[in-house]
């Protein structure tokens, strides 16, 4: 379903409670993010590339190609788990970069000029560090690199889609979860119009829950589908 599609089903199934008083494009946005800040889906997973330029510290992820497929304006970057740049050599090696986090290294980072060079296999080496920068939430900081290299990060995201954009298309959650963006609406409507104890409104709720709870249910090509799978059996096992 497109954006436009799930707010106008919202609105039929609402008695088009909320179009008049409630802002349906941000109700949309938060129903969205709260489906995606219950769990880490396997659907939020994030993969990106991007060019360094020589001593150059800072990169706006907000244009970069993703995979899935979607512009980074419509994208939050919640976490990056992987940072790696590419080393042009043969074999294959990459230079992990090294997270950053507290704010004396920080301050380090931003009045560093010093151009350096990345060790392949050596998380330790000299411009092997990154943090993400406080002038935006998809800016990257990184030691000015050397060279021109092509960086590569993995993460978790969350849709953050803008009430006036154009682009039609639901960011991040996949289409079998388009119904829960639906039943969310829904109860939010009927919670403002009705309030939260009115049956309209507590049968929406439960739909909308159990609609995060299927999205939960893992996957046969989730990593962690046999081991849960195994946990939870009640079985015995011969040694």
């Amino acid at each position: 379903m497109t954006r436009t599609e799930i707010l106008e089903l919202a609105n039929q199934l609402s008695e088009r409670k909320g179009e008049k008083v409630l802002s349906l494009p941000n109700l949309y946005r938060l129903v969205l993010q709260d489906i995606c800040k219950r769990q880490r889906f396997w659907w939020r997973r994030l993969v990106f590339s991007f060019q360094t330029v020589v001593a150059q510290p800072t990169y706006d992820l907000t244009s970069v190609v993703t995979t899935p497929a979607g512009a980074m304006t419509e994208i939050l970057l919640e976490e990056i788990t992987k940072f790696s740049l590419i080393i042009p050599t043969n074999p294959f090696q990459t230079a992990e970069m090294l997270p950053m986090y507290d704010p004396e290294t920080l301050l380090e980072m931003i009045q560093n000029t010093t151009i350096t060079s990345p060790t392949q296999g050596n998380v330790n080496a000299p411009g092997g560090r990154y943090t993400l920068d406080p002038s935006g939430i998809n800016v990257i900081r990184m030691d000015p690199p050397d060279a021109a290299y092509t960086a590569y990060v993995v993460g978790w995201a969350i849709p953050n889609p803008a009430t006036d954009s154009t682009n039609d298309a639901v960011p991040l959650i996949p289409a079998w979860g388009h119904n829960t963006i639906v039943s969310g609406l829904v109860w939010k409507i009927f919670k403002w119009a009705y309030g939260s104890t009115n049956q309209k409104t507590e049968d929406a709720k439960e739909e909308y829950e159990q609609g995060i709870l299927d999205l939960m249910a893992k996957r046969q090509f989730d990593p962690n589908y046999k081991l849960q799978l195994a946990m939870s059996e009640d079985a015995v096992r011969s040694t």
